[in-house]
């Protein structure tokens, strides 16, 4: 469980929003299966918690649609899977997305599915190959879909 708090009163900004990461984890040999539920605060709609100094790439889905969180926050309810396969490694994870402001007229932030296998080619090479497909929800969020492709070899010396 993580939890943090941001709040602001200057004359330019006044907010108060919260942060919340409840995670299970459980190891179902040869699939590992973690359960989550992340909560990135709202104040009424009006600033989301903000994390300038990290990326959400790997929190909030690879397609990268919530870099920044909505000013209605964001709730990501999310199940990962992951395990061993053909010499390397797999991961499938599945996000839902909804508001944190229970007062939003936009509720529904979509959904998305990533997928990723990494593959140790050599002891000082791998081959990655990731994919992430991301839906819209509610109209009036101006999210789109998006569906995102990498491939990629890294070398260790």
């Amino acid at each position: 469980m993580e939890y943090a708090e941001q709040e602001s009163e200057t004359a330019i900004a006044n907010y108060d929003a919260d942060y919340l990461l409840l995670q299970a984890v459980v190891n179902l040999d040869p699939v590992n299966l973690r359960i989550g539920y992340e909560i990135l605060g709202a104040d009424n709609g009006r600033y989301g918690f903000s994390t300038p100094l990290s990326t959400l790439h790997a929190h909030n889905g690879w397609a990268d649609t919530f870099l920044a969180t909505p000013a209605q926050g964001l709730t990501d309810t999310y199940l990962n899977l992951s395990g061993s396969m053909l010499g390397g490694n797999w991961s499938i994870i599945f996000h839902d997305f909804n508001a944190e402001d229970s007062t939003a007229t936009i509720d529904d932030l979509g959904r998305e599915l990533d997928l990723q296998f990494l593959y140790p080619v050599s002891d000082n090479l791998s081959l990655g190959i990731k994919y992430a497909s991301y839906s819209n929800g509610d109209a009036g969020s101006s999210k789109a879909d998006v569906d995102k492709f990498w491939l990629w070899l890294t070398a260790t010396f």
